[in-house]
């Protein structure tokens, strides 16, 4: 069932890298969480009993910090380490120090936080703003009516896989913990979503199932004991659980398959885009909605719910250089429809499905397949999209979400997977830049103006490759960990976008009505807004502009929040609803 990690993706060299000022553009920060306590394990099962006891301490340390320029109150944290790489700036993190997002607090009436991210330093920054009688005159304004509101929000997050959880064995038992916090803790961005590969996918370092006895039809022999197999997945399972237990907020899982055992496909292969032998409702069929079953109630006696599965990760193929198990939009409908969904709702009536798990471009096309047959649509919860398609949203496909849902207003949409550098011209890592940060920012914000109630990026850590990934199909990760150093790792400009919709709005948040507006010739900011479950208004607006902008949020009865915003930065405006 696999081969020694990292027998396919190991580091590259150390990048070149040059020290600048701790929290350029941001507050004075001053405090470290954690103290290094742990060596590099000796070996790769060490990390089994590390994921099980979660073992890093707490303690603090004085590092550098800058004051703000700005004139408005800063709350405290810990400042970014800001470093040059090659193609920018990233924040760099060890076991001993790590940045940390300052707490949003208790708000007066008057006034609202503004955390900041732009390209000349600033990570999540904050300030506080009070509400002026007067605006400042900006060409472009933002207003909102939060009496008006739309889906509701699931929440953020990012996968688990095999990758994440072998490079983070390779790191120290304390730096593993506080890559984890950056993500789930308080003081991270407290992520409420997360996605877990139905056995091996191409952030693998092998391909293995869950039964690999020919013609197993009964799956007398499955088994997910590989997923604690710390040689072949990292002990994947077990990073899952430390993860459940160490979140802040209720994590919703959702399982993705990407291949089933060779034996059930027409090629006898898991690559190549195949596809199940037979038809549906036939015991192959029948066997591969069993096998998710299994999983699932695996997981389950392991301690480990899901909220949701998806039919199938990318059904409509892909290059066929990794797994991939095919269908048409006919043919997920009919596996749904007599196999998936009767098989799910006897053995696990509370678990959603997904349809689709592709990209963009296929809607409304499979919707209307799938959601247009009653007795399929009665299994299906919700459909799953993804961007490649989009080309980095150079192709604006977000359209075509809001005709799904107009179509089918019943069954959420939600992004379940998304990175950058998976383009063959800049495949991978690309340590600093910003711009990929920007293009999250970008797809987040207009996925949900389009009725998303999430988002998903891949891979929460691979090392400075994009690995481990057997396809060498390496891709770039918010978090990128140096696993030759153990110690070391960089949060990019990605995570920082991110957090500005994870740590702000979590689940049960609504969207809001929300009117971004400029003169002719001039255009208006990239808005969305909320109204958060505590009564608090979240606005995120972005100026990917090569100038920064003044602007200005008009408040009903309270007056104006005036911003002056740098180029290629963004912004999170909270403040309390006030009726």
């Amino acid at each position: 069932a696999g081969g020694p990690i990292g027998s396919t993706h190991g580091s590259t060299e150390a990048p070149h890298e040059t020290r600048l000022p701790h929290g350029i553009g941001g507050a004075a920060r001053s405090r470290s969480l954690y103290v290094e306590n742990g060596t590099p394990p000796s070996s790769m099962r060490s990390f089994a009993t590390a994921l099980l006891l979660g073992a890093a301490t707490t303690g603090s340390s004085t590092p550098q910090s800058s004051s703000s320029s700005s004139s408005s109150s800063s709350s405290s944290s810990s400042s970014c380490d800001l470093v040059s790489l090659d193609h920018g700036t990233a924040c760099r993190c060890n076991a001993t120090y790590c940045d940390t997002i300052a707490p949003l607090g208790q708000l007066a009436d008057t006034d609202a936080a503004v955390y900041s991210t732009s390209e000349s330093g600033d990570r999540l920054t904050r300030s506080t703003l009070a509400f002026e009688e007067a605006n400042n005159g900006g060409w472009q304004h933002i207003s909102f009516d939060a009496s008006t509101t739309y889906q509701t929000m699931k929440g953020f997050g990012g996968a688990i896989t095999d990758a994440a959880a072998i490079d983070l064995n390779l790191m120290t038992a304390d730096a593993q913990q506080t890559i984890l916090d950056q993500y789930y803790s308080k003081d991270g961005l407290q992520y409420s979503v997360g996605r877990v590969p139905i056995a091996s996918c191409d952030f693998s370092t092998s391909v293995y199932s869950y039964d690999e006895v020919a013609y197993d039809y009964e799956l007398e022999h499955f088994s997910i004991d590989v997923d604690s197999d710390v040689e072949t997945t990292g002990g994947r399972l077990q990073l899952v659980q430390r993860i459940l237990a160490m979140s802040d907020r209720t994590l919703s899982l959702f399982a993705s398959p990407w291949a089933p055992p060779a034996w059930m496909t027409e090629t006898n292969s898991t690559t190549g885009n195949p596809k199940l032998s037979g038809v549906a409702g036939d015991e192959t069929h029948q066997a591969w909605a069993l096998y998710f079953s299994k999983f699932l109630t695996a997981y389950k006696e392991a301690g480990v719910d899901f909220w949701a599965v998806t039919a199938q990760n990318e059904p409509a193929g892909n290059t066929g250089a990794w797994q991939d198990l095919k269908f048409s939009a006919e043919e997920q409908r009919d596996f749904i429809k007599l196999d998936l969904g009767p098989r799910l709702e006897a053995d696990h009536p509370n678990v959603q499905i997904m349809m689709l798990d592709d990209q963009r471009s296929h809607l409304p096309t499979w919707a209307n397949t799938v959601l247009g047959d009653e007795e399929a649509a009665k299994y299906v919860d919700g459909v799953g999209v993804h961007w490649y398609a989009a080309v980095e949203d150079k192709r604006n496909l977000f359209g075509r979400l809001t005709e799904t849902h107009d179509a089918f207003p019943d069954h959420f949409i939600m992004g379940t997977e998304a990175c950058e550098g998976y383009l063959p011209w800049s495949q991978g890592p690309r340590l600093g830049d910003y711009t990929r940060g920007e293009t999250y920012g970008h797809d987040i914000l207009n996925d949900i103006e389009n009725w998303a109630v999430g988002w998903t990026d891949w891979n929460i850590v691979l090392d400075m490759k994009g690995g481990p990934n057997w396809a060498s199909n390496v891709v770039d990760a918010p978090i990128i960990a140096d696993t030759d150093a153990g110690d070391t790792f960089y949060k990019q400009s990605m995570y920082y976008y991110l957090g500005h919709f994870s740590k702000f709005v979590p689940p049960g948040s609504k969207r809001i009505k929300v009117e971004s507006q400029a003169p002719t010739l001039v255009a208006p900011m990239e808005a969305t807004g909320f109204l958060t479950p505590d009564g608090s208004i979240v606005l995120v607006v972005l100026n990917r502009d090569l100038a920064g902008h003044k602007y200005y949020v008009e408040v009903p009865g309270r007056g104006f929040i005036n911003m002056d915003v740098e180029a290629h930065s963004a912004a999170t405006i909270v403040f309390n609803d006030v009726q």
